[in-house]
């Protein structure tokens, strides 16, 4: 494109942008290549963008608010394309600070770029107003902050301890101790047999958007089978979290848009009042009609999986009340109709393993389904940090940091990790030297490791089965113990800035990015890692095989002293615990490979089943994970074994000979 054409195109557009025709000016500059396009039409393409999301002229691109959203984070995306040409520019910061200011729950980021702007143009009215306007909106976001702890320290002070049969008494005091202080309670009459209410919990500090939790649903006994009645599940109130921007005034609950995440959570509550001997066992999916009916037109959301609230922590899953019962708290999240079916077919560990959790805890009515929207979701489950997006958020909120402090807390935690033995083989195989000189305390600057080695990336792959283990427990996102790391990091941070005044409440939750690396801080950190290590190994490890040494390997030598493969198989107790000769290897793909600490092979002698009993029992309970070194140790003819591929099965025969069993097609057995 010459100048005069793009001179054209640029006044073309301005003429559909003044007639809110944006559409318009997004398929006349996508129509250019992407490597064609200059930095003023990718600024115009992000201004395009962003008013298509606040304005309308939606048509293909949706109408929703959260179809709005993506629509600004890609306006956003856009503009960060162009940063360094821009920085400079009038013109991008106002375009940045407007999309900021649509795009966060906070004036915060927006606020920075306004005043860039108007540093660049102090004369221009508009970078004036944007100023003021998020000057505004600060100091509302720091009166809400305040109103919402006086408010809450109020409801805590004088709030009466309930009576030991006041179940919803209990119930209520569990809410404002786990999930928030509620500000108000909602009322179901819609069934007079069967009241509700609704505990709703505004966007907090912590959890930035609303919580809305039944309080009424455990009145009613469900009915459970006689051998589960210790499991104490015959209580359980419902739970469902909402974007901090969704619209819960009486006149907006009347639109089906916004009513019908409330309705689908009270429809599972009135079921399971309605039908206790059923319950909510049912109710872990619904897929109404042949199809499926979506919840409102709005979204193609239309059933739902019933799941402990692992965002709030393993300790408001449940209330305990003065009686010994229990109420189990459940998170209603809404389904797509192919998650449904992957759920029913495997499992809902399966489906859960697709995506990050946060994908699931706030209702987004248009988020990415993660069965058949998996490329674009693109999740790791096994990664546990990512510089690259810690340094994206520093730049938005221009933190008084460098870049490379995005790594610190990485650093921290894999420098502790390797002086306590818990990284795998494969990264041992890889990294050894650099393992030797941490441990010898002459070790490089782990932060550039991470970024050069490591992809700037910190994995459970790295370590052992312990290490991976603590690692999914304490420091990766997970529905029981979310980020507890992070908050941990953050809390020092907080601590040691208490005076600080925050910008926002993204600046004061994004605190663990300003932890200083320093010897005082590591030493801090890892005193604080070696005790979360011991809650996990109280916790996790009460009763493990591997902690059951096998008694057969011991004062055998070992065999494979240079093996570099992961150190862990599984085997029966025949062969670990009472040292019976292997009759039986067979080497399976490991479920999580990437891990670094399952090898794959499972270690049988051949009689478990007459001496145990057949069945799916004597799996769960004569069989575990142990160190392939010990089990080489009780049979050193399996050595020669161990390197060969996944798919592989051995059989020895009673003359002692070994042949390898084939699979056909279908996975029976051929000698």
């Amino acid at each position: 494109m010459n100048q005069t054409e793009e001179t054209k195109l640029l006044e073309q557009i301005e003429e559909w942008n003044d007639a809110d025709e944006f559409s318009r000016c997004i398929e006349a500059i996508e129509a250019i290549p992407e490597q064609e396009r200059d930095y003023l039409l990718t600024v115009k393409l992000s201004r395009a963008y962003s008013n298509l999301a606040v304005l309308g002229d939606h048509g293909e691109h949706g109408t929703d608010s959260e179809v709005d959203g993506n629509l600004i984070q890609h306006a956003i995306r856009l503009l960060e394309s162009v940063r360094t040409q821009g920085e400079n520019d009038p013109y991008w910061n106002s375009r940045m600070g407007y999309s900021c200011l649509m795009a966060y729950s906070s004036a915060a980021i927006a606020y920075e770029y306004a005043k860039r702007w108007l540093a660049l143009a102090p004369d221009d009215p508009a970078a004036q107003k944007l100023v003021r306007d998020c000057e505004e909106y600060l100091e509302e976001e720091k009166a809400l902050e305040i109103d919402l702890k006086e408010r809450e320290e109020f409801i805590r002070r004088e709030t009466i301890p309930p009576a030991d049969n006041d179940i919803l008494g209990h119930v209520k005091v569990h809410i404002d101790q786990q999930f928030g202080v509620y500000t108000q309670l909602l009322t179901d009459n819609s069934d007079p047999d069967y009241p509700l209410e609704i505990a709703v919990i505004p966007p907090r500090l912590d959890h930035d958007y609303y919580t809305l939790v039944t309080v009424g649903l455990s009145r009613h006994r469900m009915g459970f089978p006689e051998e589960r009645r210790e499991e104490k599940l015959e209580r359980a109130e419902l739970l469902i979290n909402l974007p901090r921007d969704w619209r819960l005034t009486k006149a907006d609950c009347r639109e089906e848009r916004w009513s019908w995440p409330i309705r689908m959570m009270l429809a599972t509550a009135h079921f399971a009042m309605e039908d206790p001997e059923v319950g909510l066992e049912s109710r872990t999916t619904l897929d109404e009609g042949e199809d499926g009916i979506p919840f409102a037109e709005n979204t193609e959301l239309r059933g739902e999986i019933l799941l402990c609230p692992g965002v709030f922590g393993t300790d408001s899953f449940f209330c305990r009340l003065p009686d010994g019962d229990e109420v189990n708290f459940y998170q209603v999240i809404p389904l797509y109709r192919e998650e449904i079916q992957y759920k029913l077919e495997h499992g809902s560990d399966a489906l859960l393993d697709l995506c990050p959790d946060e994908s699931l805890e706030v209702i987004n009515p248009h988020r990415l389904n993660v069965v058949t929207d998996g490329e674009k979701i693109s999740y790791d489950p096994a990664e546990m940090d990512n510089a690259a997006e810690q340094i994206k958020k520093i730049r938005a909120l221009h933190l008084p940091v460098d870049e490379l402090d995005a790594c610190n807390r990485m650093a921290f935690f894999l420098g502790w990790a390797m002086k306590r033995g818990q990284m795998s083989n494969p990264f041992l195989s890889r990294h050894r030297e650099v393992v030797k000189a941490v441990r010898a305390g002459k070790g490089p600057d782990l932060r550039v490791f991470i970024l050069d080695n490591l992809d700037g990336k910190l994995s459970t792959q790295f370590f052992d089965r312990r290490g991976s283990g603590f690692a999914q427990w304490y420091a990766q996102d997970n529905r029981s113990n979310p980020y507890v790391y992070l908050r941990d990091c953050r809390n020092i941070v907080l601590a040691r800035l208490k005076d600080r005044v925050w910008n926002s409440i993204a600046e004061k939750d994004a605190a663990y990015l300003l932890l200083p690396y320093t010897e005082e801080i590591r030493q801090s950190v890892e005193q604080l890692l070696d005790e979360r290590y011991q809650q996990y190994m109280e916790s996790e490890f009460a009763d493990d095989p591997e902690e059951r040494v096998a008694r057969a390997a011991e004062g055998k030598p070992a065999v494979i002293p240079d093996w570099d493969g992961p150190l862990f198989c599984y085997a029966s107790d025949r062969v670990a615990q009472d040292g019976c000769k292997v009759q039986i290897m067979d080497r399976l793909f490991p479920e999580r490979e990437d891990m670094g600490w399952e090898s794959g092979w499972t270690f049988y002698s051949g009689d478990e089943g007459d001496v145990y009993g057949e069945g799916d029992e004597y799996y769960e309970s004569h069989c575990g994970f142990y160190d392939i070194r010990d089990i080489c140790r009780i049979d050193p003819d399996i050595v020669r074994f161990l390197n060969l591929p996944y798919g592989t099965m051995q059989m020895r025969s009673e003359d002692g000979a070994w042949y390898e069993v084939i699979r056909d097609d279908e996975g029976e057995e051929e000698t």
